[in-house]
């Protein structure tokens, strides 16, 4: 009688248990999250982009977009979305529901790093996000126009010290990616050149070749067409470009501390279960290794540059670091 009273209490206990474990591991979110990743995905997945249609980075990303949707066998879907300068968009995600179904695809460098450091009011950093993967690089290059009195950066830096001040160059709006390369340019070729500030997109170029500037800094991918006419000329790069094979590298210059290396990097919101980070992460990378996503990128020379979740991370926190330090020099921070 005793023995059977214990043994009652006992299994009474174990029940007890077992339904505290199963309500605790239900409200934390574990079980959703193991076999909601185990399912994932079944409907549509959105790429939120903080740009405007017509760039680089959308070019890219749409590329990339429809592969991955042939990989996952929904639908993926790019979204563009330029206001408040790209905040919407970024935080949109930010808020989202980590469940992999919204996705934000951000320029690392010009959103999660120099925008944080050289604007007070902005409210998010690559920490508010999980890190996915980085899929491609937008590499630029210092531009003239063919009928300059300069044909590479030696001649270029040489006229612009017999003739100080008098050379005019764009990239952009202040503050922004390719504004800053010209400042790093500036510094560490010790030249004194006007950095005049634009709208950004189209703008630099069509000042180029509108005669309003000398130089402009662009990525490859905005102003190939016109390089292929002959209407603008390549001084150097931030890559070795295999159509270009004459161009050489700021490194090849003597200026390797010009270059930001700017990449596209696939963000969550915070706590996206790492099941299904490793599910998107390797879709991405399935489709950066596809010979034929390959080509379409070459034509618009954009190079696929994968980076895995762990290697972005540990990738954008040297970058905080180097591109503080840049900065400094350059005197755009303080």
């Amino acid at each position: 009688m005793y023995r059977s009273i214990v043994s009652q209490c006992l299994k009474s206990l174990f029940i007890i248990f077992l339904l505290s474990f199963v309500v605790s591991f239900v409200a934390t979110g574990t079980f959703q999250n193991a076999f909601g990743a185990e399912e994932f995905p079944t409907r549509e997945i959105r790429l939120i982009l903080p740009l405007n249609p017509g760039g680089s980075i959308d070019v890219g990303s749409r590329l990339f977009a429809a592969k991955v949707e042939k990989i996952l066998g929904v639908p993926f879907v790019v979204v563009n979305n330029s206001a408040g300068a790209g905040a919407a968009a970024i935080l949109s995600v930010k808020e989202g529901k980590p469940d992999g179904y919204m996705l934000l695809g951000v320029p690392t460098t010009s959103f999660f790093i120099l925008k944080p450091m050289m604007i007070p009011e902005v409210t998010y950093r690559h920490t508010d996000f999980t890190p996915i993967c980085r899929i491609f690089g937008t590499p630029a290059a210092l531009l003239s126009r063919p009928d300059a009195p300069w044909k590479n950066i030696k001649e270029l830096i040489e006229y612009i010290k017999a003739h100080p001040g008098t050379v005019r160059a764009t990239g952009g709006p202040a503050g922004g990616f390719l504004n800053t390369l010209l400042h790093q340019f500036k510094t560490e070729a010790g030249v004194d050149i006007a950095i005049v500030p634009t709208g950004g997109g189209a703008s630099q170029s069509t000042a180029l070749m509108g005669g309003h500037v000398e130089l402009c800094m662009d990525p490859l991918t905005a102003t190939v067409s016109f390089v292929r006419a002959g209407r603008i000329r390549i001084l150097a790069s931030e890559i070795k470009v295999k159509e270009f094979p004459a161009v050489r590298t700021f490194a090849e210059e003597g200026l390797p501390r010009v270059g930001l290396k700017e990449l596209q990097g696939i963000y969550g919101p915070k706590g996206l279960p790492m099941a299904i980070v490793t599910k998107l992460a390797k879709a991405f990378e399935e489709a950066s290794n596809d010979p034929s996503l390959q080509k379409q990128l070459e034509e618009f020379i954009i190079p696929p540059q994968y980076e895995g979740s762990d290697e972005m991370s540990k990738a954008t926190e040297s970058q905080l670091v180097s591109v503080y330090n840049s900065l400094k020099k350059a005197g755009l921070i303080k």
